[in-house]
C-alpha cells in the first residue's frame, strides 16, 4: 500500500522551480501545516509495519524497512507538540540527509516559495512553537506554514541517542 514516489516521481523531480524559488513539501501534523525543502524528501508513503526498539526516546516509534534499508521512524508531532500522533503516513528523508522517516498526517501540497517570502520565526515570541525546531514560516493558499529546521531536528535526535 506504499505510495512509492521513487526518484523520478519525487517532489524534487519534474518541473524545476521557478527562477529564484524553492519547492517545499507542505504536510500536516496534528492539524498544523509544516514544510521541508522538497529536495530533501525521498518519498511519501503509507505507514506499514513498524519494528519497535527498546531504550529509545519516546518520539522514536521504531524502525521501518524501505527497500531493504532501515529508517528510524520519528513521531515528529511528539517532538513539536509533545503529543503522540495517530498518523498513518510518512515522509522519508533522502539518505544523503540521514536515514530518518517522519510520521505525518498527510501531504497537502508542493509550494514554490521565493526566499523573500520566508519569514524568520522569533522563537521567544511564540509559546506554541518548539524552541529551535522551526526555522521560518510562510503563507500558502491562505494557511500559515512552518518550515522545520531540519538540521536542528537531526541534531536533537542524535543528541538524544548519545545521551
Amino acid at each position: 500500500m506504499s505510495e512509492n514516489t521513487g526518484e523520478e516521481n519525487s517532489p524534487s523531480a519534474g518541473p524545476e522551480s521557478s527562477a529564484g524559488t524553492e519547492k517545499y513539501l507542505v504536510f500536516t501534523i496534528q492539524e498544523r501545516r509544516y514544510a521541508l525543502p522538497a529536495k530533501l524528501i525521498g518519498e511519501a508513503a503509507a505507514l506499514e509495519k513498524v519494528f519497535p526498539l527498546p531504550l529509545v526516546p519516546p518520539y522514536v516509534r521504531g524502525i521501518i524497512n524501505r527497500y531493504s534499508i532501515p529508517y528510524a521512524l520519528i513521531d515528529i508531532g511528539f517532538l513539536l507538540l509533545k503529543t503522540f500522533s495517530a498518523a498513518a503516513k510518512l515522509i522519508v528523508l533522502k539518505e544523503k540527509v540521514d536515514r530518518l522517516a517522519f510520521l505525518i498526517d498527510d501531504v497537502t501540497d508542493i509550494a514554490d516559495i521565493p526566499p523573500e517570502s520566508l519569514l524568520q520565526v522569533e522563537q521567544e515570541d511564540s509559546q506554541e512553537l518548539p524552541s529551535g525546531l522551526i526555522a521560518a514560516s510562510f503563507e500558502w493558499k491562505g494557511n500559515h506554514v512552518f518550515c522545520l529546521a531540519l538540521d536542528e531536528l537531526v541534531n536533537q535526535i542524535k543528541k538524544d541517542f548519545e545521551g
